[in-house]
């Protein structure tokens, strides 16, 4: 009796670690009687669990893997948990806030667009309509997200940042995504990497994916890729929050020219890209003149 009422109860189920390891270690196979649907969705409240292997390895790793890239679930319940993923109780849950737990929600929400867009994009169940609800949630929660922490000490990766930019990359890359979408996100990024908090978790290589894989599919026209780059330079101040900005983007423009230089695509870019970290260390050539 007490297994069946386990199986029953879908919360149980998502809060009992002995399955869960079991289920990880079984190559994320979800035993037949449990219904995914339910499973996914008690999966989803533990994202905001303090607990990392509660929620990094086990919930978030088993509905990515287990759940949604083995398409367990109908085209009507994707919709439906997409919905719960981009509403106040988890995407925007608590968001404003900085220096507390509420950010593992926030955060892990990102991975689970990702991979309910992932899931989609190879056969598009979502309507266009559905895609960009994902566009207007991400690009709200990157205006109003406040907590960019990477690892936190005893509870692990929040990576708040790293996980927005692996949302936005599966979003440019899905069917439904338009070119002019795809412009869009790289004007986010542009203003992303001109956040005033340290970006020092490898947050560039993530945040310059996206516009690399925007680069290396020919998705937007050249030129507009030229006068973004312009846009991502900063004024470097004598203030704190200046130089943080401008270390942020010096990074990101790193990221992307390697990430070009390693296909050898896009030469032109990368020049573009050269020269204008070459005005971004102005200030320092400015003081080596006065030695």
């Amino acid at each position: 009796m007490e297994a069946t009422n386990s199986i029953n109860n879908p919360e149980d189920l998502a809060d009992d670690k002995q399955l869960l390891r079991s289920i990880v270690n079984n190559d994320y196979v979800i035993p037949k009687a449990i219904d995914s649907f339910e499973f996914a969705q008690a999966l989803l409240k533990q994202l905001g669990s303090s607990d990392e292997e509660l929620r990094d390895e086990f919930s978030y790793m088993i509905l990515a893997r287990g759940i949604l890239e083995q398409n367990k679930l109908t085209g009507e319940q994707l919709e439906q948990l997409l919905g719960q993923v981009l509403s106040d109780k988890h995407l925007f849950y608590h968001i404003g806030e900085a220096g507390n737990d509420t950010v593992f929600m926030r955060s892990f929400s990102n991975l689970i667009i990702a991979a309910i867009l992932y899931t989609d994009a190879s056969k598009p169940t979502l309507s266009k309509q559905h895609i960009q609800q994902v566009k207007q949630a991400l690009t709200r929660y990157a205006q109003e997200e406040k907590d960019w922490r990477g690892y936190i000490e005893g509870k692990g990766w929040s990576h708040s940042m790293a996980h927005l930019a692996d949302a936005l990359d599966i979003y440019a890359q899905h069917p439904h995504t338009t070119g002019e979408n795809r412009k869009d996100v790289l004007v986010l990024l542009s203003q992303l990497i001109k956040n005033s908090a340290p970006l020092f978790s490898e947050e560039d290589v993530r945040l310059a994916t996206v516009a690399y894989h925007i680069i290396l599919g020919k998705q937007v026209d050249t030129e507009f890729i030229k006068n973004w780059l312009q846009a991502c330079s900063v004024q470097r101040g004598a203030d704190i929050r200046s130089w943080r900005r401008a270390t942020n983007v010096k990074n990101f423009l790193r990221s992307l020219y390697f990430l070009l230089l390693w296909d050898s695509i896009a030469v032109p870019l990368m020049d573009a890209i050269a020269t204008i970290l070459k005005q971004q260390d102005a200030p320092f050539a400015d003081i080596e003149d006065n030695f």
